[in-house]
């Protein structure tokens, strides 16, 4: 198109006589430089056009037009020449051009055409994405040469996604299992405190108690018991009142007669009192390297409370500034159990535990309280009980891995007095408290605090009297009715609320997350021998206690006697008959081989570290995606979301750009037309005014220029407004030209 458009211009160029052009340059040189200007900023422009053939052809009749146009105002201005001033200022109008107005604007894009290509531009992308992706099988499914390998690799990159999602399935479901193992590991010379000892005696009625019963007048337990069962029988059983009598069997205990006492000093008087169940207590402890040892009462102190079983039960708890230093403790027990009786008085079927003799021991952390039903150990009379600790110190985990909290408080009143937290006295306390609240009473089956004012569940008083409700006298009195129908009605409300605490978890009831327990090893030894009998009974420390003066010892202070004499065979003849030292008296030693700690933790078999690497580890095992991969990704969407951008960008400059050329093609005519009818009005042109119209013309070619750069769309409206502005301006410089010349004539002729 530009060399045709050259040629056109070059023939109608020649039609200008070489004479006339030098008389031209000789009177307005800038004038032929700003022409020639023109048409090379014409020709720069039509050649920078992009076009298909039909525009070719329509820009051609264009060009052709313009330049027939250019030719024939020269022509017309030549044949002017020699007229008057005012026929030469009408010639000096230039001709229409070719096309009267600028082509419309082009029509906005529709929703429709903006959809097509935002999907082209991410197809575009996707495309680009799967070439060059480090994802295996998408770059071999774009680059298949032909449909049958395309196939191929889509099918295997499909199975390979499945079988990752199929692993990632069961790697899912394992980490919300929150399981956790344990682990242990010892650590040694470790810091860690000595533990609290609980010691019961298994027969809870002392010879000293049952004096006091004798004297109050009360039945003994099992006598109780078997009156409670007559009327139980008579009221409920016989009248098929079956869940009203099993619910009156809970107070054939114990726990029952204890509860129809009065008050727990009355209960204390009964059962073994401390300072005669524990003969002597030593504890033995490092001072720097050198062992020290010590009564217990001086390094520590003695809780006392009673068990609905046991009844009277101590703990030792040394002090905590010594619990680090420990090493063993020394115990002896003097059972003091009744050998002169026949019958048990404090012996029950429904309880095998209260047909023993001997002690128990129970070991648990310091200032915890003891569970002496289900963690204590059963020491037999006549021996030594060695206890070999191994203390482990346990981390637990918190939800959903575990069920610790720290969200706990630090301390717990029960039996009035004040307790480190624990999960199992946390649990206690919250049965009692919630018999407390819906029953009116409390039991001794969990720890209770008399000072608040509630009433045993039991309380079966009127039973307590030998000469009342008595099942030898059997007379169904209305006291005695009375006070057992009222038992019923608190001990079914009481069997109803322990029931909801039977096996399930307490929610306010939450597990440490810190704490230490104990292990033990046990082993069992005669004690004492009896060779060693006599002088263990004439030490200085048991003669002060005076309990061996009871007639039970007479046959040892005789054989005692015939040691003395120097007749030991038959002193020993004597030792050999009686055991009364095997089963009355036993000896606990609880020792710290070492201070090596074991160390329990939780942990996590797979925490979500773990599961995100095992996740990676899938991915990159099944179709190589990694963390670069999601680089990839994120990279596909700013791509897309720039081309997004810029393309909606560039249709709004289009549609500004078109507006902006029709205002200035608009703008340029309304010039052209002014500096016409000045030319008509004034019959002169200042040659200065119009340098600088010509200058701002050159600037708006440039900028239809430029614009056409940017975008190539609406081509023949761009070509439209530079072919008016150059046969405006074309025809305007040779009008001025003419004028010029036949004021030079007139003023050669004049």
């Amino acid at each position: 198109m530009s060399d045709t458009t050259d040629n056109n211009i070059n023939n109608e160029n020649g039609n200008i006589e070489n004479p006339e052009r030098h008389n031209l340059h000789s009177i307005c040189p800038l004038c032929c430089i700003f022409i020639q200007e023109i048409r090379k900023c014409y020709e720069q422009t039509s050649k920078s056009l992009s076009m298909d053939n039909t525009n070719h052809c329509h820009i051609n009749l264009n060009q052709n037009n313009t330049v027939h146009n250019l030719t024939g105002s020269i022509k017309v201005n030549k044949e002017n020449s020699g007229r008057s001033s005012s026929s030469s200022s009408s010639s000096s109008q230039p001709p229409p051009p070719s096309s009267s107005s600028p082509p419309p604007p082009p029509p906005s894009s529709s929703s429709p055409l903006k959809h097509d290509n935002i999907s082209v531009i991410i197809l575009d992308e996707l495309k680009r994405f799967c070439e060059n992706t480090t994802i295996r099988g998408l770059p071999r499914i774009v680059r298949a040469h032909n449909r049958y390998l395309r196939s191929l690799w889509l099918i295997l990159v499909c199975i390979l996604i499945l079988g990752c999602f199929i692993c990632m399935f069961f790697l899912a479901r394992q980490y919300l299992e929150y399981n956790v193992i344990h682990p242990p590991r010892v650590l040694r010379h470790t810091i860690s405190p000595f533990p609290s000892v609980t010691i019961c005696n298994f027969r809870p009625i002392s010879p000293d108690g049952l004096k006091y019963l004798q004297m109050k007048g009360w039945k003994t337990p099992r006598h109780f018991v078997l009156d409670i069962a007559t009327y139980a029988q008579y009221i409920f059983y016989d009248q098929q009142k079956i869940e009203e009598y099993n619910a009156a069997s809970a107070a054939f205990s114990l726990a029952g007669f204890l509860e129809s006492l009065p008050n727990n000093e009355e209960r204390r008087k009964l059962g073994y009192q401390h300072n005669k169940l524990i003969i002597k207590c030593q504890i033995t402890y490092l001072n720097g390297s050198k062992p020290v040892a010590a009564p217990c009462e001086r390094k520590g102190i003695w809780r006392k409370f009673i068990h609905a079983q046991y009844l009277n039960c101590a703990t030792f708890e040394p002090f905590s500034y010594l619990r680090s230093d420990i090493t063993n403790i020394e115990m002896y027990i003097y059972l003091d159990e009744m050998l002169n009786r026949a019958d048990c008085i404090d012996c029950f079927h429904g309880e095998v535990k209260s047909q023993l003799s001997g002690a128990l021991i129970s070991i648990h952390g310091a200032d915890t309280l003891p569970n002496i039903n289900d963690k204590s150990i059963n020491l037999k009379p006549g021996t030594l009980t060695e206890l070999r600790l191994s203390i482990i110190e346990n981390i637990q985990q918190m939800p959903p891995y575990g069920r610790c909290s720290i969200n706990h408080p630090l301390n717990i009143t029960l039996y009035d007095m004040i307790y480190n937290y624990s999960e199992y006295a946390c649990r206690v306390a919250t049965i009692q408290n919630n018999i407390n609240q819906q029953c009116g009473c409390y039991t001794m089956e969990y720890p209770y605090n008399e000072n608040k004012g509630y009433k045993p569940c039991t309380d079966l008083s009127q039973f307590i009297n030998q000469s009342n409700c008595n099942r030898n006298n059997f007379n169904l009195t209305n006291l005695c009715i009375n006070n057992f129908k009222n038992f019923i009605s608190r001990i079914m409300c009481k069997r109803s609320v322990i029931e909801n605490y039977l096996h399930g978890e307490l929610p306010n009831c939450k597990m440490p997350c810190s704490f230490y327990s104990y292990e033990s090893e046990q082993s069992i030894s005669t004690w004492p021998t009896k060779s060693w009998q006599l002088t263990w009974l004439n030490s200085s420390y048991n003669k002060k206690l005076g309990i061996f003066n009871n007639t039970e010892f007479i046959p040892y202070l005789k054989a005692q006697q015939l040691l003395e004499l120097g007749n030991h065979i038959d002193a020993v003849n004597i030792l050999d008959k009686i055991d009364v030292l095997e089963r009355k008296l036993l000896a606990i030693l609880i020792n710290r081989p070492n201070f090596d700690v074991r160390k329990v933790e939780e942990k996590i078999v797979l925490s979500l570290t773990s599961l995100l690497s095992q996740t990676g580890g899938l991915f990159s095992i099944w179709i190589g995606l990694s963390m670069i991969s999601l680089g990839e990704l994120f990279e596909l969407f700013i791509r897309c979301y720039i081309r997004l951008k810029h393309s909606n960008h560039n249709n709004n400059n289009n549609t500004n750009n078109s507006n902006s050329n029709d205002n200035n093609t608009n703008n340029n005519n309304k010039v052209i037309q002014h500096n016409n009818n000045s030319l008509k009005q004034n019959n002169y042109y200042p040659l200065s005014n119009y340098n600088d119209h010509i200058l701002h013309n050159l600037l708006l070619l440039n900028q239809l220029h430029n614009n056409n750069n940017i975008n190539n769309n609406n081509i023949n409206d761009i070509t439209n407004k530079i072919n008016k502005i150059l046969i405006n301006e074309e025809n305007n410089l040779h009008n001025l030209l003419l004028l010029k010349k036949n004021e030079n004539d007139q003023s050669i002729n004049q």
